[in-house]
């Protein structure tokens, strides 16, 4: 561990807890005009005008209506003049408005709370409901299902891909898939996880070893006060990489007091052993609050040989989950500086130490194969500076630092010998200044026009190096350093046409959203994308929404400076085979100049919330994404080079000028793990498998979700179900063939769903939950089969002692997933060294089973 991140760390939460608190006047009276509207609607406005927070149970604002509101009133008297008609009323105090419903908020729902609505994930407007649908999971519900960090929470979203950069891919690459760092990056759509951005706070975080994507296991649970995901592009917004959609972590603003939690589990058939001990602590004042959380987990691996499904299979030294140690920290802390400006600052800190092993023959030790041992460190920092303006307008000035160095030592064997060690390392560095501001521009019958606009400057680093050791000497393979600065500007308007009190017969409300953001990069000239999207409202239980927008990513410093590499194999590889059995010289690295990423999404929204029916919550969203010069491995897994649709990719029987042509270039030559002699003028065919701008993909699907809670005497039951119908096929050139992605071997499938189901009475808490990951095809030889769908069901009981005494302040959960220990479908491979099922797709830990421990003091 470096003492220096550490100190940055607690310098930055010491600095925080030794500002002044600033005394603040006795609130003046304010000048409001609000037409009749939604109680939760007014409540909201109220708050934001007065920089207030709002806590308060959205079940008793479930259908109530707030009278008009016109004149000069204090806060206190605003609101009780909102909430008179309900018969609710509220506690005004530290900055936070708490409705007082059926049941008061918890210590914990008071002292946790977020700004409401300043910002909601798919729109920079305060207060402005976003066009396209919103995921959003709060802390207490991702637990409350089972997990215990947001790598595990990632995977089990319905609209998201678990291929790509996760922990549990085994292969080397299957359709781009990789285990590199242990880490956990969403793949939305199955896009890529660098189609998918992710946030902290609303700003950028260093990108994650070499794909581009973000760690979103490196923060920890207990920091987290809910993570939204808008499954829709959004570089109008955000800029690049958002193209299947952004993810937007949101910390805890505040905590007061001190929680502590110790968690132990794991497999029931070996491995997997985990350790987990975390704690959060923090202090609110009336001008400011501090939040500071840490974790740390370790857990054991899986083997292969663990596993009854892959053993006689697949080599049983084989990693199917890898170890790993991980320490994570977060500060979070805001302090007003006067009544005009606010100071605020997030920064985390992880490392992370993890192994596997990939062993390519059957022997009981590592013969043949690697072994990895992945070395992850990455921080960052982001001050803020905000002005609140008069008449309702905010200015912020933000600067993100970040840096993730990540390295990888991997010791490769054959011959029952170490042959070498291949030393590498990706560090990525991220500088970031923006400046943005937001209020309201004219009135509207249906409420304020508002603005955001923002401009700033970008710029992503990555030193990047392979170094080998050999028994005679350390060379470099490929060793590189590059950067890439982006300028940036945005614009965003809300125009609420109708609402409220000037409603009109099936026009309830009616609003429109647009946005334009322009990016000029030093590498690859300038782009402009924009966003519109339309809100209806027939009726005050039925909303209608549509989004259309275009979005890009650019391609990453990786994909541009990878070295082309030549690997000679075996044809009995192949799957199918090549069409003589001669072997088969494999070629990796980009071979073109690559360009921009580009695509044109839409989107359909009908979300029903009927008033006759308190609780209940239905949404179905239709996605279309049209994604062109895709920036990606072009066959799913390279086993599978000689199917059709491959041939543009290959040159079978090529001459000895060809082959000498395309290795010419090559810093390492060829390396031969066919086993014969390597021969130039006698090879089946050159594959070439590295990057490529791969010509279009098309996606297309439907999202639905229903949701209701309610109670029934004493208990507060919760259910929910979500499902994710996904199709897209991709064309490699201009009058190829199209091919089927979304349900084949190695891709994502059609299907994916989710279900739970919660009970809470008094004490005692009850969850259960299925999921449910479709089947896919497996074409890789001229007889189709089928891989079975994945089903499986977890549960969680909690109990959380009341009143005072020795339990007072603990809770305990007891957590299985996969609590029937399924198995994953097996599929069919050609070698001891590739699992026998589609990491990629299905999960292979089988049962675990937890034990948490927590106590607030």
């Amino acid at each position: 561990m470096r003492i220096g991140k550490i100190g940055l760390l607690s310098g930055v939460a010491l600095s925080m807890c030794i500002l002044v608190p600033q005394i603040h006047a006795q609130e003046a009276p304010k000048s409001y005009d609000l037409p009749e509207q939604d109680l939760g609607d007014a409540l909201r406005a109220i708050a934001r005008m007065s920089d207030y927070q709002l806590v308060a149970d959205g079940r008793s604002l479930k259908g109530r209506r707030a009278p008009p509101l016109a004149g000069a009133y204090t806060l206190e008297d605003a609101v009780a003049a909102l909430l008179a008609p309900s018969g609710l009323t509220a506690d005004i105090r530290e900055r936070t408005i708490t409705l007082r419903g059926r049941e008061a908020p918890s210590r914990e729902a008071v002292t946790s709370a977020t700004d409401i609505e300043l910002s909601v994930t798919g729109s920079r407007i305060r207060g402005a409901k976003p066009t396209s649908p919103v995921i959003s999971a709060s802390r207490e519900k991702i637990v409350e299902l089972g997990h215990s960090d947001l790598g595990s929470f990632a995977r089990s979203i319905p609209q998201n891909y678990n291929g790509g950069q996760n922990p549990g891919v085994v292969s080397a690459r299957q359709n781009g898939s990789e285990n590199v760092t242990s880490s956990s990056a969403l793949n939305l759509r199955g896009l890529g996880a660098d189609a998918t951005l992710t946030l902290l706070n609303g700003h950028r975080l260093a990108y994650d070893a070499v794909s581009q994507g973000i760690d979103i296991s490196a923060i920890p649970l207990a920091a987290v006060e809910r993570v939204e995901i808008v499954a829709d592009g959004a570089s109008a917004l955000y800029g690049s990489d958002a193209v299947g959609g952004v993810a937007n972590i949101i910390l805890r603003r505040d905590f007061d007091g001190l929680e502590t939690s110790a968690r132990i589990g794991g497999a029931t058939d070996g491995g997997a052993f985990q350790q987990q001990y975390s704690g959060v602590t923090g202090r609110r004042w009336k001008s400011g609050g501090i939040m500071i959380a840490a974790d740390f987990a370790k857990a054991t691996d899986v083997s292969a040989g663990q596993r009854s499904y892959t053993h006689g299979a697949v080599n049983p030294e084989m990693t199917i989950f890898p170890s790993n140690k991980q320490l994570s920290a977060v500060v979070a802390g805001h302090q007003s500086l006067g009544d005009v400006m606010e100071f605020g600052l997030d920064a985390h800190y992880i490392r992370r130490k993890s192994s596997f092993s990939l062993p390519n023959g059957s022997g009981t030790n590592i013969q043949s194969g690697a072994i990895a041992s992945p070395d992850v460190e990455s921080w960052s920092i982001s001050p803020s500076l905000t002005f609140h303006l008069p008449t309702d307008w905010e200015m912020t000035a933000r600067f993100t630092r970040a840096i993730s160095d990540s390295g990888v030592k991997a010791e490769v064997f054959s011959g029952n010998s170490r042959l070498f060690v291949n030393d590498v390392r990706y560090k990525n560095d991220l500088w970031s200044a923006e400046f943005s501001s937001e209020g309201p521009l004219i009135s509207l019958p249906g409420g304020e026009a508002r603005v955001a606009l923002g401009a700033g400057l970008r710029a992503n680093g990555l030193d990047g190096s392979i170094f080998r050791t050999t028994s005679a000497a350390t060379f470099a393979i490929q060793n590189y350093t590059d950067s890439q600065t982006a300028l940036f500007a945005y614009g965003e308007m809300f125009l609420p046409l109708i609402a409220g009190a000037n409603a009109l017969p099936l026009i309830h409300a009616l609003q429109i959203t647009g946005a334009l953001r322009y990016e000029r990069y030093d590498k690859m000239g300038s782009l402009a994308t924009p966003k519109l999207g339309i809100a209806y409202q027939p009726i005050a239980d039925l909303t209608l929404k549509a989004a259309w927008g275009k979005s890009f990513k650019a391609p990453t410093l990786s994909q541009l400076n990878i070295a082309p590499q030549a690997t000679m194999y075996a044809s009995s590889r192949y799957l199918p085979a090549p069409p003589t059995n001669e072997n088969v010289l494999q070629i990796d690295g980009s071979r073109k100049a690559l360009e921009a990423e580009k695509a044109r999404t839409l989107t359909f929204t009908v979300q029903l919330e009927p008033s006759s029916i308190a609780g209940l919550k239905l949404e179905a969203s239709f996605f279309d994404v049209r994604y062109k010069n895709r920036v990606t491995y072009p066959i799913a897994s390279s086993s599978q080079a000689f199917r059709n649709e491959y041939a543009d990719l290959i040159i079978l029987n090529p001459t000895l000028d060809q082959v000498l042509a395309a290795t010419a270039s090559l810093p390492l030559g060829v390396q031969n793990l066919s086993g014969t002699a390597y021969d130039p003028a006698n090879l089946a065919a050159i594959v070439y498998t590295g990057y490529q701008n791969v010509a279009r993909q098309h996606i297309q699907g439907v999202d639905s979700s229903v949701a209701y809670a309610f109670f029934s005497g004493s208990s507060d039951f919760k259910l929910e179900a979500n499902a994710s119908y996904l199709k897209s096929d991709q064309q490699l050139s201009a009058g190829q063939p199209v091919f089927e992605q979304a349900g084949t071997i190695f891709r994502p499938p059609h299907w994916r769903g989710s279900a739970n189901a919660s009970w809470k009475r008094g004490e005692i808490s009850i969850a259960i939950a299925y999921n449910y990951l479709g089947g896919t095809k497996d074409s890789r030889t001229s007889t189709t089969y089928r891989v079975k769908a994945f089903h499986s069901a977890d549960a969680t009981i909690g109990w959380k002692p009341q009143g005072s005494g020795l339990w007072a302040g603990w809770s305990f959960l007891l957590a299985s997933q996969n609590i029937l220990n399924r198995k994953p479908s097996l599929i069919r491979t050609t070698s001891v060294a590739l699992p026998n099922y589609d990491a990629t797709n299905y999960p292979a830990i089988g049962r675990t089973i937890s034990l948490t421990l927590s106590k607030a003091w």
